[in-house]
């Protein structure tokens, strides 16, 4: 699945999560991005969740 998107140019999406699914989201076990609070964003604040398909089998 790794060779596929890098043979594809590694295309991907930003999206913004409305602000009611975040809990879910940062709750589902996927990846999530805390800040390290070197910017205007507070340390530890989540601030992505990755969200890619799982290859199963």
């Amino acid at each position: 699945m790794r060779t596929s998107w890098q043979e594809a140019g590694f295309p991907l999406a930003v999206r913004t999560a409305p602000p009611a699914d975040w809990p879910a989201l940062v709750a589902s076990g996927r990846p999530v991005v805390r800040d390290a609070g070197f910017t205007e964003v507070a340390p530890g604040l989540r601030t992505v969740v990755a969200d890619f398909p799982v290859p199963t089998g």
